[in-house]
């Protein structure tokens, strides 16, 4: 599992252990990391550290705390630029460092994906008013989204790529151009070969180590919100 360092904390990691599954999370700014102190040495700003089991949350039993939850838990620390990442991986034969570093680099995807479900897909402002009405909206992206998704894999399978290969917002567009020839169509079969065909030549290009500002581009109008109906303003 990927995350940043909101997800980097003791019981999670322990949670996430007793799954069965193995964590490349970035450190909690909370978290004190000196790799002169580490318990085991792996290399340069390498090492395992053992972290003590903090006081039991209030969200957790004692119960669970007492049988479940280890009194230590052994976690690898790497350094990275200006980030330190904090794993389960622990066997640095097994899991070299550069390998580590490139998978947690794979969790920018996240970013990338609620990006496309808000712009490209116009879910950045929910237009219903009730909550029942906003679940069924929310479920009705989420529905296309991963139809996209699906045609995206389906696309990278026949064209002998990965799905992240393929651009999101060219499947996209090319569905929505062959959505009346879909309905038309007699055969549709050819019709799709030939959509997934168009959609194998748009593929997005090799951007690594990509740093965003977190800044709005679009400036503000320079008018007085409208809070009222148009009619009663």
């Amino acid at each position: 599992m990927l995350g940043d360092a909101n997800f980097e904390n003791y019981f999670l990691l322990v949670l996430l252990r007793l799954a069965g599954a193995d964590v490349v999370f970035e450190k909690h700014g909370a978290r004190h990391i000196d790799f002169r102190q580490c318990d085991k040495k792996l290399g340069k700003k390498d090492g395992l550290f053992v972290l003590k089991r903090p006081p039991c949350p209030e969200w957790m039993s004692r119960t669970f705390y007492k049988q479940c939850t280890p009194e230590e838990l052994t976690v690898r620390a790497i350094k990275s630029r200006k980030r330190i990442i904090m794993t389960t991986l622990v066997d640095d034969k097994r899991y070299t460092r550069a390998e580590i570093n490139a998978l947690y680099l794979r969790r920018w995807h996240v970013e990338l994906d609620l990006r496309s479900m808000k712009t490209l897909m116009k879910m950045d402002v929910l237009r219903c008013k009730s909550p029942d009405m906003v679940r069924k909206e929310i479920s009705v992206h989420l529905l296309a989204y991963n139809l996209l998704r699906a045609l995206m894999a389906r696309t990278a399978q026949i064209a002998g790529q990965t799905p992240r290969e393929i651009s999101f917002k060219a499947t996209q567009q090319t569905l929505q151009d062959f959505h009346s020839i879909l309905l038309r169509a007699d055969h549709p079969a050819g019709v799709i070969e030939d959509m997934l065909n168009i959609m194998a030549e748009h593929q997005v290009g090799n951007r690594p180590g990509r740093s965003e500002p977190r800044a709005v581009k679009r400036r503000p109008k320079a008018f007085p919100k409208l809070q009222h109906t148009r009619s009663k303003a």
